[in-house]
């Protein structure tokens, strides 16, 4: 029988799981999100804030974190990102901030990876995180499973980090990457056609 609290609900069981409404405004990474006659400010890594405009209406995968000055309201596009995110905040030493910090840096596909290939040295590189927490990441999170699928591999993690040497922006390097990546095809041949894809945009 599962554990549950005084009002009957199970531990473990999403309080507000979602929230569906018509964006208010934006200040960083924060959505004013109208719903009914309420306004919750969520917390968004910057990916989906930036994707999102004023008088939208949109579906965010919720995650509510009381703490002693309150409570704080996660959202996300993707519910593979939440997974994701929930799963971060369960490492030992790792707050709500960093998994929202790692998850503005990089996709949920690359980081479960960079777990899954113990890739210490690259997930050490991501903001917020240093190679103790990288540690960490992966000791206590490499057995767990994870719905996002992923097929990527060392070679396009190569090339989005070629592109940002070469000057281009993380997000359109990984987005750029994304479009023309294939298994087969070596960090060099990535590259190659992501400038191509590049250079069209100019």
């Amino acid at each position: 029988m599962a554990n549950s609290n005084q009002n009957g609900r199970s531990r473990g069981e999403p309080l507000l799981a979602a929230v569906y409404g018509e964006v208010e405004g934006i200040k960083g990474n924060v959505v004013l999100l109208r719903v009914a006659d309420f306004v919750f400010e969520i917390h968004c890594d910057s990916k989906t804030a930036q994707s999102l405009k004023a008088g939208e209406r949109v579906r965010l995968h919720t995650h509510l974190e009381f703490n002693q000055d309150g409570f704080t309201l996660y959202g996300f596009l993707e519910e593979e990102k939440l997974e994701v995110f929930e799963k971060i905040t369960r490492v030992s030493k790792v707050g709500h901030r960093t998994a929202l910090k790692i998850l503005s840096s990089v996709e949920p596909d690359e980081f479960v990876y960079m777990i899954k290939s113990s890739d210490i040295e690259r997930l050490s590189q991501v903001p917020g995180v240093g190679r103790k927490t990288a540690e960490r990441l992966v000791s206590e999170l490499k057995d767990d499973e994870f719905s996002v699928a992923f097929a990527l591999n060392r070679e396009y993690l190569d090339a989005v980090e070629a592109l940002t040497v070469l000057g281009f922006p993380r997000s359109e390097a990984r987005d750029a990457v994304r479009k023309v990546f294939k298994p087969s095809m070596s960090a060099e041949q990535i590259v190659k056609e992501a400038l191509r894809l590049l250079a069209k945009k100019v």
